[in-house]
């Protein structure tokens, strides 16, 4: 891909600021940090340092009009993505962590989307989630060579947080680089990654 001039910021983020999060960091076509976040000071003063283009957050920006699902969560739904009703009561803590969150990004004009780090999974090309760190550690490293990014921080270690944390990453470079596809709705957008293959 070359040199891209975009800082791409993926969170995965718990509903609880007690919770960790897990990050990634992609900047100018490198991978240099990933890792835990935990309250909203700690990820909002990370934001305010990277000064990131986009943030790629894993996390409903919203509930649904009536019934337990929005239409973009339907539509996940008949192409076998499984995601959950943000009526539950631990995802309605986390829809309102995100907007708290997506509305103080709004504010400093950053740029937030809505992803979906299971389902970018199997856009990528992969069936099922990593079960453990060696298969983590190596679709990072397959994906990010794929694609054509450079790795700053040698990746031995990833917890499952984290592992989600840089797919949201990734999806947000997509997203700014056109190598995305938007499944939306009137009551929602989620954005996934086209296939590593195919990326321009």
């Amino acid at each position: 891909m070359g040199r891209i001039e975009i800082i791409s910021l993926g969170l995965d983020l718990a509903g609880k600021e007690n919770k960790q999060s897990g990050f990634g960091l992609i900047s100018f076509g490198e991978l240099v940090d990933y890792g835990l976040l935990f309250s909203n000071k700690q990820i909002m003063s990370y934001i305010e340092r990277v000064n990131p283009d986009i943030v790629a957050i894993d996390a409903p920006f919203n509930m649904p009009k009536k019934g337990n699902l929005r239409d973009c969560d339907k539509t996940m739904k008949q192409i076998g993505l499984s995601p959950l009703p943000p009526t539950l009561p631990g995802m309605r803590i986390l829809v309102e962590r995100a907007r708290i969150l997506v509305k103080w990004l709004n504010d400093r004009g950053i740029k937030a989307i809505e992803v979906f780090p299971a389902g970018a999974l199997r856009f990528l090309g992969y069936e099922k989630k990593p079960r453990n760190n060696a298969q983590r550690v190596k679709i990072i490293r397959d994906i990010i060579k794929s694609i054509g990014l450079k790795s700053k921080r040698n990746i031995y270690k990833l917890s499952p947080d984290a592992f989600d944390g840089i797919i949201c990453a990734i999806t947000g470079l997509a997203f700014l680089t056109d190598n995305y596809v938007e499944i939306r709705g009137e009551e929602c957008s989620v954005i996934f990654p086209v296939e590593s293959s195919k990326w321009k």
